[in-house]
Parts: C-alpha cells; structure tokens; sequence
C-alpha cells in the first residue's frame, strides 16, 4: 500500500508471475463498477480507493475543507490521518475505516480466490497507519471472506523497514514473522524463508 497497489503472490513455495511476468496487479482488480477512474484508464480500480491519491481523495469527498488533507502532499496528508486517528479525531477515523472496509473487500476477494496463509500489509502507508487500520481490515476481511479459508488467513504488517539498506536484517524479521505465524497455526506453516546472502 503506497502511491500504487499491488501485490507479491508467493504461492507453491515462490513467487507466481504469471505468463508475461505482470502477476500482482491487484491494484488495478475492479473494486467498484464504474467507479473512479484510474489512470490505467479503467474505472473502480483498488488503487484508485486503497492508494495514497485515493486516500486523499475518500478524505476530500467526506470533509473538503479538512485541515487533516495536504492536496499536494500524500506523506503529510497520511501521517495527518494517522495522528488524527491516534487523537480520535472522527474525521481521521472514519476516512481510516472506510479505506479499510475497501482494502478488506480486495483482500477478502484474494483470500476466497487463493486461500494464502499468510497476507502481509506492506509500504509506506501501511506502515503509517499501522495497528488501527490492520484491526479494521481484519473485520472487513471477516465480514467479505468465507469463513474457512478466512479461518486459515493471518493478517499482519510487514516488518520490513522500506529502507533498502535495511534488507539484509529485514529478511531475518520476515522469517521469524513467518515462523511465528507458524506456531499460532500449530506449527502449519512448517517452512522458512531462506535469509538472502
């Protein structure tokens, strides 16, 4: 989740890229019929919801004149929610809630498709919105995903610093993250990551 959407699919042990090497583009995956248009030129894309400029955007249709939104800044318009949401303001929350019930909706449409282990919330702005949008998402993910394959998803932000230079000690969270996810699913997951070198 940052400026665009998307998502790594790590399925049968590796990454899945499909036949022409684009599997992920789950940002541009219809969330709305005739919905906002995207600038891929389709209309209801999950970017054009969950992304920065379409955070921003949920936050201008529900307050205009909000002085939580910086109209040419995503990073300051973000954090002004996080902290928003931090202070209670009700602005903040429900612009928060509401993109969580649109990302929910995605994922919960991913769960049902692929049925993962494991869905991690990644980037930028999931890191700044942390904790109170990952609650969110989890109940909408419950509300839109069949129960048995919701059953078997955990839901967790990444632990990985977006700092490349971090990368090296970045894998190693990863691994315990998915280590622990495996000890909470009694021990279900029964593989690591492998630390690159």
């Amino acid at each position: 989740l940052g400026t665009g959407v998307g998502a790594g699919l790590a399925l049968g042990g590796g990454l899945h890229r499909g036949v022409s090497n684009s599997a992920g583009e789950w940002g541009h995956t219809t969330l709305v019929l005739d919905g906002r248009l995207c600038h891929c030129g389709n209309h209801g894309c999950v970017e054009t919801y969950v992304g920065a400029p379409g955070i921003m955007l949920n936050l201008r249709e529900l307050s205009p004149q909000s002085p939580l939104l910086h109209p040419e800044d995503q990073t300051a318009t973000v954090d002004a929610l996080a902290r928003g949401v931090a202070d209670g303001d009700p602005v903040a929350v429900e612009v928060v809630r509401d993109t969580a019930r649109y990302i929910g909706a995605g994922i919960a449409n991913l769960v049902n498709l692929l049925n993962p282990e494991l869905v991690v919330l990644s980037s930028w702005v999931a890191r700044r919105l942390g904790e109170p949008l990952l609650a969110e998402v989890r109940e909408a993910v419950r509300r839109h995903a069949l129960g048995r394959p919701f059953a078997a998803t955990e839901i967790v932000l990444s632990p990985i610093p977006t700092d490349p230079v971090c990368l090296g000690a970045a894998t190693f969270a990863l691994e315990g993250a998915l280590r622990s996810v495996g000890l909470r699913n009694g021990g279900r997951t029964g593989r690591t990551v492998p630390a690159s070198r």
